[in-house]
């Protein structure tokens, strides 16, 4: 959509960027502040809104020509204050730093400050400050935005367990499904954790991250492509495995022989499924070869112990009894079989006979797996569907009285259903019951659609303020 070609009152522009900051779409705030003139108190909004897209010098120049330059003597809770020390504290002042967390001390119950010490934090490299920042907005304040949410769950799996990892790699994964609806369309707040584990140094993690969601969301391109990949064990490895034990069992006349066969399989893959991936931990290579299995889908049903004894036999049956089928079929292809019993040839061409049943039965297994594959996502993508219906049923009812952001599909929904162009070719929507006034704009950080509301009227109209009799409305 296009800005609209007409002036655009300032008190409008600063409702916008209100409703922007509220979804903490900060690159938006900024570039909609940039176009109007600001007083003092917005000035100091824009440096806030400065630091927390990363520009702290940018933000200092700012407070500078608003006469916060000097920390006072004594420690208070002054805004200006708080802001100037986060500021410093983010481009090195150790001393603005130790100020900042001692006055957020001083307000354990306000959330407004949390922002600025996680940012701070973050940009000066002390991760484990800014995670507890990130978790308290989250899960205290339950402040939940992109911008969190990413932080969050990025700060979760950095405090991974190193002994087993693959619970709490799963449990961030399904963490931003169950919050973000739109990750399946829009997968940035998973790639911006991963960046964030770069940034900390913890490569394994992001890696981890990539490959898992990648795995649970199959059909998302932009989390395929950035996926590392990894050389896994080679899944037909114990056709000639099984096919020279085979062919000794027939040597020897006795089936129950193929089984040895077995034995190299079995170590190989236990040595595959306890090896390290290059740079991973023990516990992270198991995560690394478990997320590979999601991708059988989110209602695949989990093996126990039981049945995998009971598969195990059924699998030494097939292939025990397998043997004489071998052994007939290269008797009736060699021709002769009494003359060649016994014989290397004879047992060359039944261990060949038995890799071709082995590649059948393989294959066979295979496709089944595809098919049950097949069935659990397109489960899951008729669950999610229903899901988002029911989410987007009411954006057609009116929200403008009590809403003034909308994000993602959610937004999208809202805007062709309930607000009308408020002229043509702009990026302007009218609510038809409050005539309030909706900016249509993309946040280019999340790469998604965001409705930002403003009043039909400036503030400052006094035709728009309510009448009032003795102080009462």
């Amino acid at each position: 959509m296009t800005p609209p070609s007409t002036a655009v009152p300032a008190a409008l522009v600063e409702e916008w960027v209100a409703a922007a900051d509220e979804v903490d779409a900060f690159e938006v705030a900024l570039s909609l502040a940039a176009k109007v003139s600001r007083d003092d108190e917005a000035e100091l909004d824009r440096a806030r809104l400065l630091l927390m897209v990363g520009r702290p010098g940018e933000a200092l120049a700012v407070l500078a020509r608003q006469h916060f330059v000097e920390l006072p003597a004594e420690p208070g809770a002054s805004w200006p204050y708080l802001l100037l020390a986060a500021c410093r504290a983010a481009v090195g002042d150790d001393d603005a730093y130790r100020r900042l967390l001692s006055v957020v001390a001083m307000v354990p119950g306000r959330w407004e400050p949390l922002y600025l010490v996680g940012a701070a934090a973050e940009q000066r490299g002390d991760y484990g400050t800014a995670d507890q920042a990130w978790t308290a907005l989250v899960q205290v304040h339950h402040v939940v935005t992109r911008f969190t949410l990413a932080r969050f769950l990025a700060g979760v799996l950095a405090r991974r367990d190193r002994d087993d990892s693959r619970a709490t790699l799963r449990a961030v994964v399904e963490e931003f499904l169950v919050r973000d609806p739109d990750l399946r369309t829009n997968p940035r707040p998973i790639l911006a954790a991963a960046e964030n584990l770069r940034r900390r140094g913890d490569h394994a993690g992001s890696a981890l991250l990539l490959r898992a969601a990648g795995s649970r969301l199959p059909g998302v391109d932009a989390l395929q492509a950035t996926t590392i990949r990894r050389p896994a064990p080679l899944r037909w490895m114990h056709v000639p495995l099984l096919a020279v034990a085979a062919a000794i069992a027939v040597w020897c006349d006795l089936p129950p022989l193929v089984l040895a066969g077995l034995v190299p399989v079995l170590v190989v893959r236990g040595i595959a499924a306890r090896s390290r991936v290059r740079g991973f931990s023990a516990a992270d290579s198991a995560a690394w070869r478990a997320a590979l299995r999601w991708r059988q889908g989110p209602t695949a049903r989990s093996v126990d112990t039981e049945q995998m004894l009971v598969g195990g036999l059924v699998a030494a049956i097939v292939c025990t009894a397998s043997v004489p089928i071998a052994g007939a079929f290269a008797g009736a292809v060699a021709g002769r079989p009494a003359a060649i019993a016994r014989t290397v040839q004879y047992a060359a061409v039944s261990g060949l006979v038995f890799a071709a049943l082995s590649v059948l039965l393989t294959g066979a297994g295979l496709g089944l797996l595809a098919l049950a594959r097949r069935h659990n996502w397109r489960t899951e993508r008729r669950a999610r569907q229903a899901s988002d219906r029911y989410r987007l049923s009411d954006a057609g009812d009116c929200r403008c009285w009590r809403t003034t952001a909308l994000t993602g599909s959610y937004a999208a929904a809202y805007l062709g259903r309930h607000l009308t162009p408020a002229m043509p070719g702009s990026a302007l929507g009218r609510c038809p019951s409050t005539g309030a006034l909706w900016l249509a704009t993309t946040d280019e950080e999340n790469g998604q659609l965001l409705l930002l509301r403003g009043a039909d009227r400036p503030a400052s109209d006094p035709s728009a303020q309510p009448k009032t009799a003795n102080g009462y409305l």
